[in-house]
């Protein structure tokens, strides 16, 4: 199913407003084990072009990224994920993979995707053979999320963005890491990635509380906001 997805990009600011204000409205993630969230951490592949790079920074409406990730550090639950965006929308498939596979794609193994018994490994296992598709990059964070059940409504946080090129990147984030903010576009130190996706709309009083005036607010027009009764 196709979501609406909006990133925007927030000072620290911004967030701490933005934060308390979600927290008051909306439900905190069952999953979240504290109120600064819970890890994300992600190894992406890419063609030896870097397609998926370029098209992400030229801002491309339709593109896939495929990505391995654990949460929390936690190899006991492993997904390969692809995710596919047109324009605001985005549809994300999802597979198990075995631990055993995970080790050996953190080493490059892509002949390992062969042996798992779903669709999408098999796909991504196609690509590695005729794009060279590899691992490229870890990318870990911290993710605070809420929740609403109108629209099926998600807002979060990511925070703490960290990249690095280990296997023990994925497992926790380490002083070697690189920080991905700030940005010549972003050019404000710890920044934080503000995500809203839904389903059809989202409820007037959410998308009012995530305005905040200058920087970083959401492009409020673009929101398809719930309906007037």
């Amino acid at each position: 199913m196709l979501r609406h997805e909006h990133k925007i990009v927030l000072t620290r600011a911004q967030y701490f407003v933005l934060s308390a204000r979600m927290r008051a409205l909306m439900s905190p993630d069952p999953h979240m084990p504290s109120a600064d969230g819970y890890l994300i951490s992600s190894l992406y592949f890419d063609d030896m072009h870097e397609t998926a790079y370029h098209e992400k920074l030229s801002g491309s409406a339709d593109r896939k990224k495929y990505r391995l990730r654990i949460y929390n550090g936690n190899l006991s639950r492993i997904r390969l994920e692809c995710k596919h965006k047109a324009a605001d929308r985005i549809e994300k498939r999802s597979a198990p993979v075995s631990e055993a596979t995970y080790h050996a794609l953190m080493r490059g193994d892509m002949q390992a995707l062969a042996n798992e018994d779903h669709a999408l490994c098999h796909e991504l296992y196609g690509l590695s053979a005729s794009r060279v598709m590899m691992p490229r990059v870890v990318v870990s964070y911290l993710r605070e999320a809420y929740v609403h059940p109108l629209s099926n409504t998600r807002i979060t946080f990511d925070k703490q963005l960290r990249a690095g090129w280990t296997s023990e990147a994925m497992l926790k984030q380490l002083s070697q890491d690189i920080p991905v903010f700030p940005t010549g576009e972003f050019p404000y130190p710890e920044a934080v990635i503000l995500e809203i996706k839904y389903d059809e709309y989202i409820a007037k009083f959410v998308t009012d509380a995530l305005q905040t005036g200058g920087v970083g607010s959401p492009p409020s027009r673009s929101i398809k906001r719930e309906p007037s009764s």
